[in-house]
């Protein structure tokens, strides 16, 4: 378990004792937590959890000895970057590479995890802490790509709720997905048969939960029913009833890439019933 350090902290003057020990360790500041290997079951369930596969790049923020990104190597044919501010952790996980045979596939950072490019990563795992969590959470949202998957052990991310979490005896598993930017005003027109019919959908969106309404043709404002964001994929309903009292409901599935929708439309129940296409536009 990686705990805070304590002790005679709360005696001295605890800048201080971090400059000096800082400066005699060789190190650009002391580690965030204390180092404990993460149990070999803890790091399997979480790649698991994951889903890694040999397409997905894993960085392990606070790596320690390197067992996330050489499991994930070793087992799944990922690629890895594991990054600490201790270079003896480094030094350390290199080593366990080489006896592992996954050099070309992993590498290893001596550097601050909360300025460290993270970018490429399409997977993260963390055991850090709660306040190490929530401060690496706004660089996480804003640098990782849509679809990007974040897997904790122990710790959560506050007020953004993971998509998954699992418990297995006494250990406690997050996971979440980034998900895209939508909130804004979109616009678009459904061709269906005699003529276009124009939306306009206003989305609010809290991390992956979105809800929101629609304007149609005749200046109907509905709001959307099972709405999901996962990642940049976008489903979502619109239920009504025609003038017949004649039930209508158009499921809308779209994949986002910045201000755009693109996607399929199934239209069931009506004279308008079918499979169509449908690209949405965000409003600057």
């Amino acid at each position: 378990m990686k705990q805070i350090r304590r002790g005679f902290w709360a005696i001295v003057s605890v800048a201080s004792i971090a400059s000096l020990l800082t400066t005699a360790c060789g190190l650009k500041r002391l580690p965030d937590v204390h180092f404990e290997s993460t149990p070999q079951y803890v790091v399997e369930e979480m790649l698991e959890m994951a889903k890694v596969t040999k397409d997905d790049t894993v960085y392990d923020l606070g790596c320690g000895d390197g067992r996330f990104i050489i499991t994930a190597a070793k087992k799944y044919g990922a690629r890895g970057v594991g990054i600490d501010i201790d270079p003896e952790r480094v030094q350390e996980s290199h080593q366990k590479a080489i006896e592992a045979g996954v050099t070309d596939r992993v590498r290893f950072i001596e550097g601050d995890l909360f300025t460290t490019h993270i970018s490429e990563a399409t997977v993260i795992t963390l055991y850090l802490l709660q306040e190490l969590n929530l401060k690496l959470r706004p660089r996480l949202l804003h640098e990782l790509k849509p679809g990007s998957r974040i897997v904790s052990f122990v710790f959560n991310m506050g007020d953004w709720k993971p998509d998954t979490t699992r418990i297995l005896g006494s250990n406690t598993f997050y996971y979440w997905v980034i998900p895209a930017d939508v909130a804004g005003v979109w616009r678009w027109s459904v061709p269906i048969q005699k003529g276009d019919f124009p939306y306009t959908l206003q989305l609010k969106q809290n991390f992956q939960e979105v809800k929101g309404h629609v304007t149609i043709q005749e200046g109907r404002r509905i709001r959307i029913k099972e709405a999901k964001l996962t990642g940049d994929r976008l489903n979502f309903a619109v239920k009504y009833n025609e003038t017949n009292k004649q039930k209508v409901v158009v499921y809308f599935d779209g994949r986002v890439s910045g201000d755009t929708i693109h996607g399929n439309v199934e239209v069931t129940g009506g004279p308008f019933a079918g499979r169509y296409t449908w690209t949405a536009r965000r409003n600057p």
